[in-house]
């Protein structure tokens, strides 16, 4: 038996690794004798030992010449052992490495090594000894010897390639084109050119792919690669653009083989070519006659090799070797190549796509085909934006009339050669560059056209309609907005100096839409003391500030002092959220709470509220105003109309009142103060203690929830206000006037049949 360790000088420095000692130690025990201690060159010892394989009983499989006793080569980086794991090679020169899967190619005429785990050798050594190598590759070898070395014994695993001097991106089935004689124009037999892209950077080769050349685009391509090489040097703007090679075989050259030494020379790719039966004569032909379209020395080739079956994880039989050529002039000499050129392997990556990007991310790829619009791409918008674009969420609208300042680069997931562009305009090129070579369907935009938000059309084609502008404007806005009956809505804010984040997801059919959420919100002040000193801090902030307290904090200012891992942690709990909720909505609506606690130390709680429908009620007088009640309101206000029989009891409410949407919320009510009168005429509601009541509402809410109007019932009728309740209305209407800011009088009486709301 010849074994390549013989060919090896001992090794005769010192070793100072003691991890390495103690591993030396445990293989010479299971050896039984001390182990050789060879120079494999460049820090690196090699060990030779012989592992024993429990061979299947009734023979090998394909007679495959493995062996009972098989003698490996460990070989161990003296430096970084025991971080990098050992390398383990067949030292059989005669080991059958043509017909085995999961065999690294062979490099530097050195014999192929073990792919013994998959994934990561170092991060799967780094809790195991070095018996448990010994163990894997013995398993390794009966695996090989049963047949059961593939996974999935159907298809065919590729090659196992190593020692690459860069990379190249394209995607496989675009590449199967070409070889199945669809798409690009053949220059010969079997011989077809495609276009390549450099990044303008000095560090690894990387070639993208741009396009395939074909007899419609052939001419124009010329004419583009010609232009920008005329661009000067230095020229940022100038796209380094590469021509790169396909050849393959005819249909019915198979392989099964694994030819573990890939050309590393103009001869060895002459004879590798003629092993596949690819014609590589025209090729060479070709890129001798017309030397100068390869402006760069290095070019890329690529190989097509038909094996017996599908490779595992792609669509086709066809396996793709890539490889770069480094051809001078001085090479070529009447359109030959004659000095023996030097051929590097390149690693293959498959370009990202939406699906692919969804599969990883754990998304529902169906998800894909629904379209949501996006207002706000500010700080918080951006990063969600960002979030849902590489979880291959890309069908989206963005929209923001707002440009990139610099101030805005310090939490903006933006960078800075997007300063000056519009913020959607360049969120969407962003995603787009993401997946290059496919639609992305991304749209952009400053804002809808004059009346188009108001029209049910717009969104007739949106699933998700998502706030993130912070406005309290808009809020209003898309809270009340009649052309979402159908759509699901959420809005986020940041408040708190930017440790709160919100989230409100409306409920089904809007119910409860975003203000019924905000106010619910605001009602639990009576009862969590947490968001009742949140909402302090807020009043006590806008009074000094001189603001009117809002829930969110605009993140365009620059005088707004938040970090953008405080943004992120937002962004992130947010996307996170909304994946959820695309992928299984629910009905009833949600308020999200991400709080920091940025004291002593930095934690972070999150709470999700569910919050039921409100009841909602048009005012009798005035269509105009909608009064919505917080759920349980309407069935407390019932208890005490029964029990109060035929006597009129009444009571007050608290909630909040807004102008500008004409809304009121109820979200809570006072029963009557004891020195309140009721007959089965007449109710009047007395005074004693219900000032301090209400003033005890307003300071926990931080001002928020507050007095906003009356009711008592009607048991005998009328469904209407009576002249007592029309003179009370008057009196009301005089001092509302004159509060700050002014109410209007919100007044309801309950009768048998229901509740009837007044606002005048």
């Amino acid at each position: 038996m010849e074994k390549f360790s013989d060919s090896l000088p001992l090794f005769t420095n010192d070793i100072e690794n003691p991890e390495f000692q103690d591993s030396l130690k445990s293989l010479c025990q299971l050896q039984g004798d001390q182990v050789k201690i060879l120079d494999w060159g460049n820090s690196r010892i090699a060990i030779p030992i012989e592992i024993n394989i429990d061979l299947p009983s009734l023979g090998n499989f394909d007679d495959l010449d493995i062996r009972e006793k098989e003698p490996v080569i460990f070989v161990f980086d003296l430096i970084n052992y025991p971080v990098s794991a050992p390398r383990v090679y067949t030292d059989r020169l005669d080991f059958p490495k043509n017909n085995l899967a999961h065999l690294y190619v062979a490099v530097n005429n050195r014999p192929p090594a073990f792919c013994y785990v998959r994934g990561n050798a170092d991060e799967w050594y780094a809790n195991k000894r070095i018996e448990d190598l010994v163990i894997r590759i013995s398993n390794w070898l009966r695996d090989g010897a049963t047949g059961e070395l593939t996974e999935n014994g159907e298809q065919y695993e590729p090659l196992r390639l190593e020692g690459y001097s860069g990379s190249i991106i394209y995607d496989y089935d675009t590449l199967l084109t070409v070889v199945a004689n669809k798409a690009a124009f053949e220059f010969g037999d079997k011989f077809s050119i495609v276009l390549f892209e450099r990044p303008n950077n000095s560090g690894r080769y990387t070639y993208k792919f741009v396009r395939l050349i074909t007899d419609k685009n052939a001419l124009t391509t010329i004419k583009e690669v010609d232009e920008e090489r005329k661009k000067d040097k230095e020229d940022v703007t100038r796209k380094k653009y590469y021509y790169g090679y396909v050849l393959w075989s005819e249909e019915d050259v198979i392989r099964r083989e694994y030819e573990v030494n890939i050309p590393r020379s103009w001869d060895e790719f002459k004879l590798f070519c003629e092993y596949y039966h690819i014609k590589y004569k025209e090729f060479e032909k070709f890129i001798t006659t017309y030397s100068k379209i390869n402006e760069y020395i290095y070019f890329p080739v690529i190989i097509g090799i038909r094996r017996p079956s599908q490779l595992i994880g792609y669509s086709s039989n066809v396996e793709f070797i890539n490889l770069r050529f480094k051809v001078t002039s001085s090479d070529i000499e009447q359109e030959k190549i004659v000095n023996n050129i030097s051929i590097d392997m390149l690693s293959h990556n498959q370009p990202l796509t939406q699906k692919l990007a969804s599969h990883i991310s754990g998304m529902n790829l169906s998800l894909g085909n629904e379209r949501h619009v996006v207002f706000g791409c500010g700080a918080i918008g951006s990063k969600i934006i960002m979030h849902l674009a590489r979880s291959g969420q890309t069908n989206l609208t963005l929209i923001d009339p707002d440009y990139i300042s610099p101030h805005n680069l310090v939490r903006h997931s933006l960078f800075g050669e997007d300063v000056g562009q519009n913020k959607a305009e360049a969120l969407a090129e962003k995603i787009k560059k993401i997946y290059p070579y496919e639609q992305t369907n991304v749209i952009n935009g400053p804002s809808f056209k004059d009346g188009l938000i108001d029209q049910k059309s717009t969104f007739e084609i949106y699933n998700w309609i998502l706030d993130f502008t912070a406005s309290e404007a808009f809020f209003n806005k898309l809270a009340t907005l009649k052309s979402l009956d159908t759509n699901r809505v959420a809005s986020t804010f940041i408040s708190d100096f930017g440790n709160l984040g919100i989230m409100y997801k409306e409920g089904e059919s809007r119910n409860p839409r975003l203000d019924d959420l905000q106010s619910y919100l605001y009602s639990l002040s009576e009862s969590n003391k947490n968001i009742q000193n949140w909402l302090q801090r807020e009043q006590t902030t806008a009074r000094s500030s001189g603001f009117i307290v809002q829930v969110g904090v605009g993140c365009n200012s620059e005088t707004t002092i938040l970090s953008d891992d405080k943004i992120s942690s937002h962004a992130s709990y947010f996307s996170g959220i909304l994946k959820k909720e695309m992928a299984n909505p629910a009905k009833d609506g949600k308020i999200y709470l991400n709080n920091i606690i940025d004291t002593e130390d930095y934690t972070i709680e999150t709470h999700v509220l569910n919050v039921k429908p409100f009841d909602i009620f048009q005012v009798v007088n005035d269509s105009s105003w909608t009064i919505r009640f917080k759920p349980e309101i309407i069935e407390q206000l019932t208890k005490e109309f029964l029990l109060a029989g035929q006597t009129e009891t009444g009571g007050v409410f608290v909630g909040v009142c807004n102008y500008k949407t004409k809304t009121i919320h109820v979200t809570g009510s006072i029963k009557a103060p004891l020195d309140s009168k009721g007959s089965s005429t007449h109710f009047i509601r007395g005074n004693d203690g219900l000032s301090k009541e209400i003033s005890k509402i307003e300071n926990s809410s931080g001002g928020q929830i507050g007095y906003v109007g009356e009711w008592h019932t009607h048991p005998n009728g009328p469904n209407c206000l009576s002249k007592q309740d029309m003179e009370s209305v008057k009196k009301h209407k005089e001092e509302c006037s004159n509060l700050q800011p002014p109410l209007p009088v919100f007044l309801s009486i309950i009768t048998p049949t229901g509740l009837y709301p007044y606002v005048f």
